[in-house]
């Protein structure tokens, strides 16, 4: 695997009310815990609820927002509907349990970053998500990120079509989401 710094693009880091680059990140976590969430070469901005974490996002309408979906405090959704409604940049939601992915896709999450990860993946998801085009008004409903929609794949609960992978488990196998019945399962992965 590459270093980390192989996938971040250059960002000068912010300074406060000074100017805001256009590939600035909103980390939504405590202070204490933006360390965890150190790359590179982007900035990071630690917001303590879902208020300050909408208040930093009109105000800085960041290139990717990172969002710590455990955080105590905060409506993880809630701030990755606004960050969509925006269209201003992308939304990574790192989240402990595959069982809270559902609402975050229908919430609009461009990427989901499971728990325990090595710094590397989380810097490799940013840079893609970097080099991704910003959403429009007229895309689908995951044109961007690392979720994709599988017609074919049918949901092993409702037998739903159309299931959503948001993550690698391994070489063989994927996460996936029903957004139907918000299910969740491990599965073959495909390409």
């Amino acid at each position: 695997m590459l270093p980390s710094r192989a996938y971040a693009l250059s960002a000068p880091p912010l300074s406060p009310g000074g100017p805001v680059t256009a590939n600035a990140m909103l980390i939504v976590a405590s202070p204490a815990d933006t360390l965890r969430f150190a790359i590179s070469s982007f900035s990071c901005v630690p917001v303590h609820g879902t208020a300050d974490a909408l208040r930093a996002i009109e105000r800085i309408k960041p290139r990717i927002t990172a969002i710590d979906s455990d955080h105590q405090g905060v409506d993880a959704a809630a701030i990755c509907r606004r960050v969509h409604e925006m269209r201003c940049g992308s939304v990574l939601a790192i989240v402990a349990k595959p069982e809270s992915a559902p609402s975050m896709l229908k919430a609009g999450c461009h990427a989901i970053l499971l728990r325990p990860f090595a710094p590397n993946l989380l810097a490799g998801r940013v840079g893609r998500l970097s080099r991704d085009p910003l959403p429009s008004a007229v895309s689908s409903r995951f044109p961007i990120g690392t979720n994709r929609i599988w017609r074919d794949t049918q949901c092993p609960h409702c037998s739903a079509a159309g299931a959503v992978s948001f993550e690698f488990h391994s070489r063989r196998r994927m996460w996936y989401a029903c957004l139907g019945c918000e299910r969740v399962w491990l599965g073959e992965r495909q390409e």
